[in-house]
C-alpha cells in the first residue's frame, strides 16, 4: 500500500485580524530503472493555517501511459505552501536531507523451518523434555523479523539477523506438534505462514537407571541402560523392602563412609538439561545427607539431598567447579521431612526456562522449590548415590533406604515427574483360584474385583490330596478346556496406560497345539491392549501390545526364545512388566528374564474392559486356553526381578 503524506503549513504574515487561506503542494520524485528522473506534484485545497491543521495526500499510481511509481526504490517527497500571493520554499530547502520512503507491496515468500532434533518427517523422534533449536530462514533479503507460535499459541516476535533467526523449544507432551512461522519485511508485509510439523515420543529413556533391586551380596548395582553399572560400597545391603513393600526391593545405606554406590564415568552433562530422581527412606534426620550427586573437579556438578539445618530437601549446584563461593539452591520449604517414610525426590535443571536457567525440586511429584542457576558448568566424573564430593574426599553419607534412582539427560515436565510415582508397584488383583462360590472366585486384594467363571470353566480341587493330581499352586486352579471357557472381571483392573505388571502360572494341556491360546488379555473396544499367549506358529510364549484401539493397530510382539512351553509338572510362571519411563517391556518365564523390547508404546491407550483370563475378548471371543491357570496377579507399577522371582515360587504369598 502506498503511504499517506502529511504536512502542517505556517503563514508568517498572518495576523489575528487577517487570516489568509493556504494550500499545499506535494511533490514526489524518483529515478527510474533507466536512470531518468521522474516527478509529479499534487495540490491540495485551501485551509486556514491554524496550528495543528494538517494537509495530506495519499500517494497513488500515475494514470495509464505515465511513468509508474516503482517498488523497492527510494521515493523522495517534499511539500510547499501557497497563500494566494506566493509559494513558500520546498520543505527540503536549507536542509541536506529530504523525506523519503520505499514502497514495497510484495509479500515475502514463506520462510524455511528446520530442526536437527525434530525433522519434519513421519518418524517419531525423542522426545518430551529434549530441547531443540528451530531455525527460521527467509528467502527475501528485506525480511526483518519472524513471528512464530508452537501448537497454535499466540505469535511471538523474533528479530531476523541476515535473514535468519533461531529459537529453542522443548516439547512437553508426546504426539504431533507444529510451529507456525511468518516472515515480515521492512514494509510490514507478511509472508504466507509456514507450518512445520514433527512427531515427538514420550522422551528419551533414562541415561542411567539403578533400581537397586540387586541380589544380596552383589558388588555392582545393575543399570537398566546397560552403560553405567554402579559399584557398591562394602556397607551397602541389597534386598530390603522398597517403596512398594515386600514385592519391591531397595538398598540400605548405613550412613558410614563405606555405604555408597558410584559409577566409573559421568552419566550427565550438568551444564545442560538434566533430571535426577530417587525413592528414599531416611532413618536419621540429625545430619546433612546426600542422595544423588555427580563429581566435578573440586565440587559436585549437583547435589540432591537433605539439609539438616533447614530440615528440608534441597537440590543445588555450586557456582564454580573448583572453589565455589556460593550455591544455587532450590529448597523444599514448607515440606515436612518424615523419618522412616518413603519419599520420591526429583531434581530438574531446565537450561532453557523462560525466566532463565532454573533448578526445580519436586517432592512426591509436586513442585516444592525453584531457583535460578546463574552460572553453568559441566561435571565430568562419576555419579554418586549416597554421598557427595568434597575437597577432602566425600561427605554427607546417606542413612536409610534408596530405590529407583534415575538420571535423564533431558527435562522431565511436571506431568512426567508426577508419573514417576506410578512406577512404585501397587497390587490391584491377586486371585489364588482355590475355590469358586456361585462361579465367582475372590480377589485377595481388599476391595478388588472378583473373577467370574464363564462357559464350562471350573476350579479344580483334588478330592484326595494323596492320590489325585495336585493343583498347580495351593488348593486349586482354574481348569479350561479350550472351548469357550474363561474367567473375567466386570471392569478393568488396570488401564495399562502407565507402568504395570501382570503374572500367571500356566500349564498347557498339550504342547504342539495347532491353534494359538491366550493366557491373559487386557481388552479395549476394538482390540486387546495386552495379550499373553501360546503362539502356535512358533511354539513359544508370546507377549503382544498394540499402539491404538483399532482393528488395524500396529502390534509389537515380544517372544520367549529361551524357555519352551511345557505341559509337565506345575506349569510355567509367566510375568509381563512394562516400565513406561524406560519404554521397556519385559517377559519373564519361571522367574527369569527371557526377552526385552525397548523404545515402544509411546502412544499408550487405556484398556477399557475387564481382565480376561483364558481368552482374547476380540471378535466375540478367540484363542481360548486349554489347560490350567493359577496365581493370577495384576499390579500398577513395576515389579523388580527379585519380586518376579519370588512370585514364581510354587507357594502362595499374600504379602506380595
Amino acid at each position: 500500500m502506498l503511504p499517506q503524506l502529511r504536512a502542517e503549513a505556517r503563514d508568517p504574515d498572518q495576523t489575528s485580524s487577517s487570516t489568509d487561506q493556504v494550500k499545499m503542494q506535494f511533490k514526489v520524485d524518483w529515478t527510474d530503472s533507466g536512470g531518468t528522473a521522474r516527478s509529479f506534484t499534487y495540490n491540495t485545497g485551501y485551509k486556514s493555517p491554524h496550528a495543528g491543521t494538517v494537509f495530506s495526500y495519499t500517494v497513488r499510481q500515475r494514470p495509464s501511459g505515465e511513468p509508474q511509481i516503482p517498488q523497492n526504490t527510494v521515493i523522495y517527497w517534499s511539500v510547499r505552501a501557497y497563500d494566494g500571493d506566493a509559494w513558500g520554499p520546498w520543505s527540503y530547502d536549507g536542509s541536506a536531507q529530504r523525506c523519503e520512503f520505499i514502497w514495497d507491496s510484495t509479500r515475502p515468500a514463506a520462510p524455511a523451518v528446520s530442526s536437527a532434533e525434530y525433522p519434519a518427517d513421519d518418524i517419531w523422534h525423542d522426545g518430551v523434555g529434549t530441547a531443540s533449536t528451530f531455525r527460521f530462514t527467509a528467502t527475501d533479503p528485506d525480511v526483518q523479523e519472524f513471528r512464530y507460535g508452537f501448537d497454535g499459541a499466540a505469535l511471538s516476535t523474533l528479530p531476523a539477523q541476515s535473514g535468519a533467526a533461531e529459537v529453542t523449544w522443548t516439547p512437553q507432551t508426546a504426539g504431533r506438534h507444529w510451529v507456525t512461522v511468518e516472515a515480515y519485511d521492512n514494509a510490514d508485509n507478511s509472508s504466507v505462514p509456514a507450518q512445520y510439523e514433527f512427531l515427538v515420543t514420550d522422551g528419551k529413556r533414562a541415561a542411567g537407571q539403578w533400581n537397586l533391586a540387586d541380589e544380596a551380596g552383589s558388588a555392582l548395582a545393575h543399570d537398566e541402560s546397560g552403560r553405567h553399572p554402579a559399584q557398591a560400597g562394602p556397607a551397602v545391603t541389597f534386598g530390603v523392602p522398597g517403596p512398594g513393600g515386600a514385592v519391591d526391593a531397595a538398598a540400605h545405606l548405613d550412613g558410614s563412609s563405606d555405604s555408597w554406590l558410584a559409577t566409573e564415568n559421568a552419566v550427565l552433562d550438568t551444564g545442560g538439561n538434566f533430571t535426577v530422581s530417587a525413592w528414599v527412606r531416611p532413618t536419621a534426620l540429625d545430619r546433612d545427607m546426600a542422595v544423588i550427586s555427580e563429581d566435578g573437579t573440586g565440587e559436585p556438578g549437583f547435589e540432591l539431598g537433605y539439609d539438616a539445618g533447614r530440615q528440608a530437601w534441597v537440590f543445588s549446584t555450586p557456582d564454580t567447579d573448583v572453589q565455589a563461593m556460593t550455591r544455587w539452591e532450590a529448597v523444599a520449604d514448607g515440606v515436612t521431612v518424615v523419618k522412616d517414610q518413603w519419599t520420591l525426590l526429583t531434581g530438574v535443571f531446565d537450561a532453557h526456562a523462560d525466566a532463565g536457567p532454573q533448578l526445580r525440586l519436586y517432592v512426591d511429584g509436586r513442585e516444592a522449590g525453584t531457583a535460578i542457576r546463574h552460572t553453568l558448568w559441566s561435571s565430568l566424573s562419576g555419579l554418586q548415590i549416597g554421598r557427595v564430593l568434597a575437597k577432602s574426599g566425600y561427605r554427607d553419607a546417606f542413612q536409610g533406604d534408596v530405590a529407583e534412582v534415575r538420571a535423564y539427560d533431558r527435562v522431565l515436565p511436571a506431568a512426567q515427574v508426577a508419573q514417576l510415582g506410578t512406577v512404585k508397584p501397587v497390587r490391584k488383583g491377586y486371585w489364588t483360584l482355590n475355590e469358586a462360590m456361585d462361579r465367582v472366585t475372590a480377589n485377595t486384594q481388599s476391595g478388588g474385583l472378583p473373577l467370574t467363571l464363564r462357559g464350562d470353566a471350573s476350579v479344580y480341587r483334588p478330592a484326595d490330596p494323596l492320590f489325585d493330581e495336585a493343583a498347580l499352586v495351593g488348593d486349586g486352579h482354574l481348569a479350561l478346556d479350550g472351548e469357550s471357557d474363561w474367567a473375567d472381571t466386570d471392569a478393568p483392573v488396570i488401564t495399562a496406560t502407565d507402568s504395570y505388571t501382570v503374572a500367571v502360572r500356566a500349564q498347557l494341556t498339550s504342547v504342539g497345539a495347532t491353534a494359538s491360546q491366550t493366557v491373559l488379555s487386557l481388552p479395549g473396544e476394538h482390540t486387546d491392549r495386552v495379550v499373553v499367549r501360546y503362539q502356535a506358529a512358533t511354539g513359544q510364549w508370546e507377549l503382544a501390545l498394540t499402539d491404538t484401539d483399532s482393528t488395524t493397530a500396529q502390534v509389537t510382539t515380544v517372544t520367549d526364545d529361551q524357555v519352551l512351553p511345557s505341559a509337565d509338572g506345575s506349569g510355567q510362571h509367566l510375568a509381563v512388566v512394562f516400565d513406561s519411563f524406560t519404554h521397556q517391556v519385559r517377559l519373564y518365564v519361571e522367574g527369569q528374564l527371557t526377552s526385552t523390547a525397548v523404545g515402544l508404546d509411546h502412544t499408550r491407550w487405556p484398556s477399557s474392559a475387564g481382565l480376561q483370563v483364558g481368552r482374547s475378548a476380540q471378535g466375540g471371543g478367540t484363542e481360548y486356553f486349554a489347560g490350567a491357570l493359577d496365581e493370577v496377579r495384576v499390579y500398577d507399577g513395576v515389579i523388580d526381578p527379585i519380586g518376579i522371582a519370588r512370585m514364581s515360587q510354587l507357594t502362595e504369598d499374600t504379602d506380595l
